[in-house]
């Protein structure tokens, strides 16, 4: 692989098309599917001209930003349109500057699904440029938005952290009692439009649910309450398991990591040679023909050779090739991760044999 240059081998060995069709908030099947309107901040009135904002004007540029911090996406949008110091202070925040210029997509979903209010600015931000999954420390490139905490797809579809509970889960599987109980936490309204399941399923929805994090609300929850027990004495029918499978991804959105020192977003990028690996891997054991078999979700059907059945809680023992197949990875140091992987140097033979018979052919 040393024959040509790294930005070659980004470009014959990886690819930014998600190997696995999900549908989550913000993208649609079929294509822009959720609506979602442009985030725009709340304008200065035309009849106020007071220069300054209160006491907050008093203070040097350092700390306004220390408070700023500290501050929710509502808050700021208040303060923006309270004078012309506070329009100006805003807009010359370096944070939400930030994600204004770069990514202003987030601060719509958040608006959108009215966390605006549930989250800080700094939190926000700081999410926004950190680039590892909080659960694996691989690249993540999504955020489940009840906790505002990235992740990948691995850990978003495998780990029952990331599966949003509705406030009668909450009452069914830890025992919550109270309709207060869950107000101090950040309340998810999903956003009506199409989601996808585990198992690629397509459905619209257009009930606007309140979801919550199920981290957050086991806390709050009776350590003695046997899960199910709530619902079955109050005669109520449980969640279609659908539903359930659904809901994972109306809480999941992707995000690109902000880069500072460069003041660049990385998207990451998908193997090519672990995609063909993982397909191969499964054309043979399926015993199906390759078209048919890209039709559907792998992980669904083969794990080492062994089927699987595929919850809302996600596959269980998920074939490692599957894993690698699904895996994004930072542009910055994927090269590494082609250097060891079988299906991309068997892919680059391929085509650096391709390349010289091309120059060969050239040549005559």
């Amino acid at each position: 692989m040393d024959k040509i240059s790294d930005e070659l081998k980004l470009e014959w060995l990886t690819t930014t098309t998600p190997t696995r069709r999900r549908v989550v908030i913000n993208t649609g099947y079929p294509e822009d599917s959720q609506q979602l309107p442009e985030y725009t901040i709340t304008p200065l009135r035309r009849q106020i001209h007071q220069p300054s904002f209160g006491n907050l004007g008093k203070l040097p540029p350092e700390l306004l930003c220390m408070v700023f911090q500290y501050l929710t996406c509502d808050d700021l949008e208040t303060l923006h349109g309270t004078s012309t110091g506070g329009h100006i202070a805003v807009l010359t925040f370096p944070q939400y500057h930030s994600l204004l210029k770069h990514f202003p997509t987030i601060l719509a979903i958040l608006k959108e699904t009215r966390l605006s209010r549930s989250f800080t600015i700094s939190q926000i931000y700081e999410t926004f440029k950190s680039p590892l999954c909080t659960t694996c420390s691989q690249f993540g490139g999504y955020v489940f938005l009840p906790s505002f905490t990235r992740c990948c797809m691995n850990c978003a579809e495998t780990r029952s952290r990331f599966l949003p509970i509705s406030r009668d889960g909450a009452r069914t599987e830890f025992g919550v009692k109270g309709k207060k109980t869950l107000d101090g936490l950040p309340q998810l309204n999903n956003i009506a439009g199409f989601y996808s399941s585990l198992r690629g399923e397509i459905k619209y929805y257009t009930q606007r649910l309140a979801l919550y994090s199920r981290e957050l609300v086991k806390k709050l929850g009776d350590p003695h309450h046997t899960p199910g027990s709530a619902q079955r004495s109050l005669g109520h029918p449980p969640r279609s398991h659908s539903f359930k499978a659904h809901q994972r991804y109306m809480a999941l959105t992707s995000l690109p990591c902000f880069i500072p020192e460069s003041a660049s977003m990385e998207k990451g990028v998908y193997c090519a040679g672990c995609d063909i690996r993982a397909r191969e891997h499964a054309f043979l054991c399926q015993g199906s023909d390759m078209t048919d078999y890209r039709s559907r979700p792998i992980h669904n059907h083969i794990t080492d050779g062994r089927e699987v059945s595929c919850g809302a809680n996600g596959p269980r023992n998920q074939c490692p090739l599957v894993t690698e197949q699904h895996r994004l990875h930072d542009s910055r140091d994927v090269l590494h991760h082609l250097q060891v992987c079988v299906g991309a140097q068997a892919l680059f033979n391929v085509k650096w044999t391709r390349s010289q018979k091309t120059i060969a052919v050239v040549d005559l």
